[in-house]
């Protein structure tokens, strides 16, 4: 499709104000326009399609998010694998390979300094800071044409892997436009209107008949068996656009996954397979969404495991990049969460780390054993409350850890809101839990929310030597759109 005069009517994604999300009358603003006014030079400079040093330009982009790593959760994954398998993590070993590009990225929203996951992933899919729990809606009102849009007015194919519902927050932020990330239903009917070609995930509850019959071409994949079917049939012939959605909300934790959902990897794969049989290219989003969730539930043996199966997942695209030197990969997360850390000293450190790798249950599983609901973002909501001893044996059950007296009233506490923290958002029962856990782990949690920490980025392949040191993260977007020498959206 040829593009017309006809384009989007937002402000310059490097507008001051936009970029700041402040007034700069304010004095401060003013301080905030020259805290980082180096990096919005640096965002200027990247335009125009600028080849990396052997003359290539992009023709794949694969961006990868997993979503709420706080560097310390990408510490404890290269401990516990190095203390488990006596190697280091994928992501740790990228850092020695030339032509690696690495910087610290500044994760602030419009509106605020912790960002959620949407105003995270939309600064990416449009290149504006966007308020907290909007999706690539400007808050001017505004709403800039999302990049796998833009990339599918050029020709290329796209797509979206996740451990998430395909309407969650991140996901939402590469496809979709809308004021709230809650409105799910509305994603979805995004996702199927912009005719995304690859949508793996959960979420099925958001995708009614009704909506699926509109998209008569589209594959559904259901379950495990559909899954493999169908990448079986893969590589004999072009296949068309494929929707899979293996739970009616997120797929399953890694430790409790039992081969019910495919693997983020295993996913990822397949995407690949089915995308690059696009001549013109493709973006694709693939995002381990559930460290976030294990984080905010201060869980950290089920949040390390959702690390180390996003790392998995980066080592069979790496083995799929070993052929394809046309492809930028980014590797980051959008915000850090619960900041947890190895924190004692001595020999019992590294029977934490042993600890933590041979959890079985999440704490997910723990609360819907004694009949309540664990939200991610929200309080608790109880529904009853079992005696200590089934207490007790719920979580050593999950953990292989036996919790003493003391540890399990002060979790029965907090399950009655009776154990107050004087830092209150740790007055959560799941972050009680996490406080009595990190007695045998050695791991401890700031809090259950999201951090204003700056955050690890990682890139190699054409396009990645635009990325300087330090950036914002809406320059990621004009990195992405650069070194595919996209031309500009249409407006939508």
């Amino acid at each position: 499709m040829e593009p017309t005069k006809h384009v989007p009517q937002v402000v310059s994604p490097l507008d001051r104000r936009s970029f700041l999300g402040i007034s700069l009358g304010s004095a401060a603003g003013l301080a905030a326009a020259t805290a980082f006014s180096p990096s919005l030079t640096r965002a200027r400079e990247a335009v125009g399609a600028v080849p990396d040093k052997r003359g290539r330009k992009a023709l794949n982009v694969i961006f990868m998010v997993s979503d709420g790593m706080s560097f310390g959760t990408l510490s404890l994954a290269e401990i516990t694998s190095r203390v488990k398998h006596s190697k280091g993590t994928n992501w740790v070993d990228l850092w020695g390979r030339e032509g690696v590009k690495r910087a610290v990225m500044r994760t602030a929203s419009a509106n605020s300094l912790v960002t959620d996951s949407s105003a995270g992933s939309s600064s990416w899919g449009s290149g504006f800071h966007i308020n907290n729990d909007a999706v690539n809606f400007t808050p001017d009102g505004k709403m800039p044409v999302p990049i796998l849009v833009q990339a599918a007015q050029n020709g290329k194919a796209t797509g979206l892997v996740t451990t998430t519902r395909v309407t969650h927050a991140t996901p939402s932020g590469f496809i979709a436009n809308c004021p709230s990330r809650n409105s799910e239903e509305e994603i979805a009917k995004q996702i199927i209107d912009r005719r995304v070609d690859v949508t793996l995930g959960g979420g099925s509850k958001y995708f009614p008949d009704a909506l699926l019959a509109k998209r008569p071409d589209l594959r559904v994949l259901r379950t495990h068996a559909d899954f493999d079917a169908y990448a079986k049939a893969l590589g004999a012939a072009q296949s068309g656009p494929v929707l899979g959605i293996f739970q009616k909300s997120h797929c399953l934790y890694e430790c409790e996954r039992n081969d019910v959902d495919p693997s983020l990897a295993d996913m990822s794969v397949l995407a690949l397979a089915q995308l690059s049989k696009n001549s013109n290219g493709f973006v694709l989003q693939i995002e381990g969404g559930r460290v976030d969730h294990a984080a905010h539930a201060n869980d950290a043996g089920t949040m390390v495991g959702e690390q180390l199966a996003f790392d998995r997942t980066l080592g069979a695209v790496l083995k799929w990049m070993e052929n394809h030197d046309d492809t930028l990969l980014i590797v980051t997360t959008d915000h850090g969460n619960a900041n947890p850390g190895l924190t004692l000293y001595g020999p019992e450190t590294y029977k934490g780390i042993e600890r933590l790798s041979q959890v079985r249950h999440s704490f997910e599983w723990i609360f819907d054993q004694l009949g309540m609901k664990l939200q991610y973002d929200d309080a608790v909501a109880k529904t009853k409350l079992s005696e200590e001893d089934r207490v007790g044996s719920l979580v050593r059950e999950a953990t292989g850890i036996q919790l003493s007296r003391d540890e399990i009233g002060a979790f029965v506490g907090a399950l009655h809101n009776k154990n107050p923290q004087l830092f209150e958002p740790m007055s959560r029962s799941s972050s009680v839990l996490g406080s009595c856990l990190a007695n045998h782990y050695g791991v401890g949690f700031i809090s259950p929310n999201h951090t204003a920490d700056f955050v690890e980025m990682t890139a190699i392949g054409p396009g990645s030597e635009l990325i300087a040191p330090f950036i914002d993260n809406i320059e990621l977007h004009g990195v992405m759109t650069t070194a595919l020498d996209l031309r500009p959206a249409i407006a939508i």
